[in-house]
């Protein structure tokens, strides 16, 4: 048997289809394989163990169970004296068996799928890891934009102290030069359901929204402003969260949570 021969017949032999002599021959080759080679029989042998549970067997056609059943009845009881010897016949050739080729069908169709179902996870797990890389490079653009922020040597820095919540804070870097606001608070208590915060800024004549805002579960937010053209560090007189009915008021009617004086 050429190592070819012995190749094309390792599915059959995991399957048992195989006569005596040429699985012995089949073992023999597998000895001296290399592992690769027996890697792949011992797929082989895990795949026809699988079948089984797969594949559902048929049922026999009423028509064929009655012709048995009917040839049963018609033989005569046979004695001891007209037993004849028993010849096995000759071994059909292997690649003749329409059953063995279906059932190797069967494996490789399996094995196919099998392939198949794992180069779909790895691709799954792969898209989501890059997603995964894409938002942590994100957050991290977006962390060191805001160092550079409170780093750049014309910003200012104003914190707000708690008033009404005293263990509340906030931040807020002001860029002037663009006249931009990065607002950062701490441990502002949950607002009840019909209010929301409110930030003002307070000039020397009038007290204008900036922003209507909830914090979340930890009593932090953050927000980014652009200042008005008439807020700037002269007219500017101090900034302060006040707490009012939902969506905001035109003017502070609540109590102040948050307050920084310049």
């Amino acid at each position: 048997m050429t190592t070819d021969e012995a190749k094309e017949l390792i599915p059959f032999y995991a399957l048992g289809a195989l006569d005596v002599a040429t699985a012995h021959e089949i073992e023999s080759y597998l000895r001296q394989a290399s592992p690769p080679e027996r890697r792949e029989a011992d797929e082989f042998r895990e795949i026809a163990a699988l079948l089984p549970y797969a594949l559902s067997a048929p049922a026999a056609p009423a028509a064929l169970r009655d012709r048995l059943m009917n040839t049963l009845e018609a033989i005569e009881p046979v004695t001891m004296a007209k037993v004849l010897p028993f010849k096995p016949r000759a071994a059909q050739p292997v690649f003749a068996r329409p059953r063995m080729q279906w059932l190797a069908a069967a494996a490789a169709l399996v094995m196919t799928f099998g392939t198949a179902y794992f180069y779909w996870q790895n691709q799954k797990l792969r898209g989501e890891n890059l997603a995964l890389t894409q938002q942590v490079a994100a957050v991290k653009a977006e962390q060191q934009a805001q160092i550079e922020q409170v780093l750049a040597p014309l910003n200012r820095i104003l914190t707000m102290k708690g008033v009404t919540a005293q263990q509340a804070s906030a931040k807020i870097v002001w860029d002037v030069p663009q006249q931009r606001w990065l607002l950062q608070v701490y441990d502002l208590p949950a607002p009840p359901s019909d209010k929301d915060y409110q930030l003002w800024y307070v000039t020397k004549d009038a007290k204008l929204s900036a922003a209507v805002f909830r914090p979340d579960a930890r009593g932090r937010t953050t927000i980014s402003l652009n200042l008005p053209a008439n807020v700037n560090a002269e007219t500017l007189a101090a900034t302060a969260v006040t707490l009012e009915p939902k969506g905001g008021v035109p003017q502070p009617t609540g109590q102040f949570y948050l307050l920084a004086q310049l």
